[in-house]
Formats: structure tokens, C-alpha cells, sequence
């Protein structure tokens, strides 16, 4: 019983081998070494192709190789619209006392898609919020107004 435990590991250890790579050989294509005859047909009939169709002819043939070139698409879409016709925009300024002021501001924000900017220097708050929508930021102008807090809004223009 102990000389069949003693070989037991090494014989599995062998068989997983053998499997491993019975299975690589299978999965793996082989590789076909060509004959200096198929390497001067190949030239001549490369020689012989000219114009645009060669290098495409040399793509199919590769595909019935077994491999093929990799391809990397690129795609850019561009804005037709000149840079100047863009909407205008509005930058809206709200000067905040305390913290409870800036907690209802972040409140109203919550129901816009607004992004804001927090400027904080010792006890003072402002927030800065640009958008091109006009019409919200009027309506959030009047929402702040319901809780006694002043905001001004004025063009925005790049610096």
C-alpha cells in the first residue's frame, strides 16, 4: 500500500501534464513553416500584383493564413456650429451668512442639474452657479427669495 501511495502523486502529476499540454497543442494553431518554393511564389505573385488592389490582396490572403491584422477605429464627430453662436450664459452669484442658508441653497440644487462653486474665506460663503438656462435660473432666483436669501444674476463673460 505504501509503494502505491508513493507513486500515486507523481503518476497524477504526470497525467495533468500530459493533459495540459494536449490541451495547448489543440487550442494553439499550428504553425506552418513555408518551403523557400511557397516563399518565391509568394514573392513573384506580390511582384506581380500592382496598383491599390495589392496590399488588399495581401490582407485576404493573410486572413486564410489563420491570423489577421489588427484594427483600431477611430471616430471624431465635430461640431458644425460656429463657436460664436453658442447660447449665452449666466453666472449666478449668491453671497450665504450662515450655514442653514447654504444648506436650503443645496436643497433647490438638488431639484436642478446646476453645478455650483463654493467660495469660502473665513466666515463668508458665496456660491457661483453658470448655466445657459435662463429661465431656471430665474426660477431658483425665486425659490431663494422664500427663504430670504439675495442672488444676483448677470451675463457671463470669459476672462
Amino acid at each position: 500500500m505504501r509503494r502505491f501511495a508513493y507513486w500515486l502523486f507523481p503518476a497524477i502529476a504526470i497525467f495533468v501534464a500530459v493533459f495540459i499540454i494536449a490541451f495547448m497543442i489543440d487550442i494553439n494553431p499550428s504553425f506552418h513553416y513555408a518551403s523557400e518554393e511557397e516563399v518565391v511564389k509568394d514573392t513573384v505573385s506580390l511582384s506581380k500584383s500592382d496598383g491599390d488592389s495589392s496590399w488588399i490582396n495581401r490582407l485576404k490572403r493573410s486572413q486564410d493564413k489563420g491570423y489577421f491584422y489588427p484594427i483600431n477605429e477611430v471616430s471624431i464627430q465635430m461640431n458644425p456650429k460656429h463657436p460664436d453662436s453658442s447660447p449665452q450664459k449666466y453666472r449666478l452669484m449668491v453671497n450665504l451668512n450662515d450655514s442653514y442658508e447654504f444648506f436650503c441653497l443645496k436643497q433647490e440644487l438638488k431639484k436642478t442639474n446646476f453645478s455650483y462653486l463654493l467660495n469660502q474665506s473665513g466666515k463668508s460663503m458665496s456660491v457661483e452657479i453658470d448655466s445657459s438656462e435662463l429661465i431656471e435660473l430665474k426660477d431658483l432666483v425665486n425659490k431663494l427669495k422664500t427663504y430670504q436669501i439675495s442672488a444676483t444674476m448677470s451675463p457671463f463673460k470669459k476672462d
